[in-house]
């Protein structure tokens, strides 16, 4: 997770060292970082989309969905996501 952590770091930190930046979306970063992790947690497990959708009982695609936008997804799922992947949710979001 820490080379996830350094590269969304210095993408951030690139952005703001831009000349025409304005502002950083933080909301959007933290989906980022969230995505990211969700990503990592389950490529650590060994597992790929289906396989977490398997054991969860949810089909492949909302899985993906889950990925890519995670901040609308219930927490329940984001917990049995963490559950399956034998992590605390707190390491996902």
């Amino acid at each position: 997770m820490s080379r996830i952590l350094k590269r969304l770091a210095k993408s951030a930190l690139l952005k703001l060292q831009e000349k025409n930046v304005q502002r950083v979306d933080a909301d959007a970063l933290g989906r980022q970082l969230a995505s990211e992790r969700i990503v990592s947690a389950r490529r650590a497990a060994g597992l790929t989309q289906k396989q977490l959708g398997e054991r969860l009982g949810l089909p492949q695609s909302q899985i993906c969905r889950v990925e890519q936008n995670p901040d609308h997804t219930s927490v329940r799922t984001l917990k049995k996501i963490a559950a399956a992947l034998g992590v605390d949710l707190s390491r996902l979001v």
